[in-house]
């Protein structure tokens, strides 16, 4: 006869008795956390022959996340009114006049506001030094044209990021300018960098510009991964400072937002974007990601409920509140994860199961 737990579609499997203890909860917020957190790689795991055999590529993902951590990143994202922080590379020079240009743009040269052409913000670089008004900011761009590898006033490759850190309207600006500060002291070690805090604009951000050599050459190459992890540091540094702030990628929340990129939302500013891009993105891979996402979140939040620990059955209560209300699609993976978990509770509560009597007469 075959086994019902091995059927999809069925409903939850009711546990058969207190076999799952501490050990077992472990194990699965190892191995799902780590399919939410850390997803697998395109191409790696799936059908049609990818680099790496599934199983493989899940027990080293598995080996990247300790129980706890798990349970920390899960507490951080469902944690009431907890805000995302946004980190976002928004451009790059291509030579030292772009470079330059984008000084006098992050320090408001020229601007009323600041005071007139010769005034500017106040801008702090990686020494601590603060550079204000106009010739500081010539001083500035000659130094980083020649601090490493020289950089002409025209050149064919990026030789320094634009990034912005930015919290919504409500945060305390100089949280978000000393959190920015600590996290680029960490990020950009051996870099030259500058950064300046604007506030007037509603939500406090830091513009950061981050020359792409470092001293000992070795060039900055930012992809996915690194600003989820400066997404995380920028995060850690506000919680040190009583912002309840989390860097959730959008898969771990269910999301599938579609942004405008940078030049849409200068030429909407502009009154000149011609097309409006979609508010969601539907392609098949977008779906497939959410879905898995919301699968994730119903296995950790039913390891955690199957959990002997009260503080564990009490961020299972939190995790299928934030399935039910914020990831999107998630209602019905909450349900399930919660009817799973009560199933096992009742089962743990009346001891191991004893086949009918009638069943064992037929067995004769």
């Amino acid at each position: 006869m075959s086994n019902d737990r091995s059927k999809t579609g069925t409903g939850p499997a009711v546990p058969q008795g207190p076999t799952r203890n501490t050990l077992d909860t472990d194990g699965m917020l190892s191995e799902w956390g780590a399919r939410l957190f850390y997803p697998i790689p395109k191409g790696k795991g799936g059908e049609g022959g990818g680099k790496l055999p599934l199983l493989t590529t899940v027990a080293a993902l598995t080996a990247v996340m300790s129980p706890n951590e798990v349970r920390s990143r899960v507490r951080s994202t469902v944690s009431p009114g907890a805000t995302q922080v946004m980190v976002k590379i928004t451009g790059g020079g291509r030579g030292m006049k772009a470079i330059a240009a984008h000084f006098r743009y992050i320090g408001r040269q020229g601007k009323e506001e600041v005071g007139g052409k010769g005034k500017t913000l106040e801008i702090e670089d990686e020494r601590g030094e603060k550079i204000q008004g106009r010739d500081g900011l010539v001083q500035l761009a000659d130094e980083w044209r020649v601090a490493g590898a020289y950089i002409d006033d025209d050149s064919p490759r990026r030789e320094a990021f634009n990034i912005v850190f930015s919290m919504p309207v409500g945060t305390p600006p100089e949280a978000v300018r000393a959190a920015t500060a600590e996290a680029a002291r960490e990020l950009f070690e051996g870099h030259k960098y500058v950064f300046v805090m604007h506030e007037d604009q509603g939500a406090p951000h830091v513009h950061l510009s981050v020359r792409a050599d470092r001293y000992d050459g070795v060039r900055l190459s930012p992809r996915k991964a690194d600003l989820d992890h400066w997404r995380a540091v920028f995060a850690q540094r506000l919680q040190d400072r009583g912002v309840n702030a989390v860097a959730s990628r959008q898969p771990v929340r269910a999301a599938n937002r579609n942004y405008r990129k940078l030049w849409e939302e200068r030429a909407a500013g502009r009154g000149q974007l011609i097309r409006e891009r979609p508010a969601k993105r539907t392609s098949a891979r977008a779906l497939a990601v959410r879905s898995d996402a919301i699968k994730a979140w119903e296995h950790i939040a039913g390891a955690l409920a199957r959990s002997k620990e009260p503080e564990d059955i009490r961020l299972a209560v939190e995790a299928v509140r934030y399935l039910a209300e914020v990831a999107p699609g998630g209602q019905e993976a909450a349900r399930r994860a919660a009817e799973s978990a009560k199933l096992y509770e009742d089962a743990r509560s009346k001891g191991p199961r004893i086949a009918p009597a009638a069943k064992r007469d037929r067995t004769r």
